[in-house]
């Protein structure tokens, strides 16, 4: 497996902190967060699209934690197990959140030095991708990640494209979509 190669980007715009940013054409770009709420209440997930900003999946799950980078990376793990649908279609992944220690312990991981259980879990995902990107970002560009993680709190959650969606979360996505050229 190889990293995301910049030079290969051919009419795509190079990423920015502060928005959402399409993946290269064949690629799937997967936001993750976690999420603790102050009444105890948990959850992560992620959003996984295409290069046109299109909704794959949104995935989510109910956490019993009150660790922050433990929701963290449950959901960059439940978001690369979900985008493993994708693997044999998908030039790449290119991996992104809003956490820098999480980022930090992705970038560990896919150098073969995962710090801990979810890390070593997300290490063997890798494998199913030709070529990989992690970057972080600002909390205004993964606002839909956020959205789920946050939504996941109350319940497990799965959204696929040409499902009813809640109307805010299809308002972030079509903001997000603005992006996309």
């Amino acid at each position: 497996m190889r990293n995301w190669d910049p030079n290969s980007l051919q009419g795509c715009c190079y990423p920015s902190a502060s928005h959402w940013d399409p993946p290269p054409p064949r690629w799937i770009k997967v936001n993750f967060d976690g999420s603790v709420k102050q009444n105890g209440a948990a959850g992560a997930g992620g959003v996984l699209r295409d290069h046109y900003g299109n909704l794959l999946l949104a995935a989510g799950s109910k956490l019993y934690t009150q660790a922050t980078l433990t929701a963290e990376a449950t959901g960059a793990l439940i978001a690369l197990t979900a985008a493993q649908e994708w693997a044999d279609m998908a030039d790449g992944i290119w991996i992104e959140g809003d956490s820098a220690i999480t980022i930090a312990d992705l970038h560990r991981t896919a150098r073969g030095h995962p710090p801990d259980r979810t890390m070593a879990q997300i290490f063997a995902l890798f494998d199913a991708f030709k070529a990989h990107r992690i970057s972080h970002v600002y909390r205004a560009a993964n606002r839909a990640a956020d959205f789920v993680a946050s939504f996941s709190c109350l319940d497990n959650t799965e959204w696929r494209r040409g499902m009813s969606l809640p109307l805010k979360f299809c308002a972030i996505l079509n903001e997000d979509r603005t992006f996309c050229t």
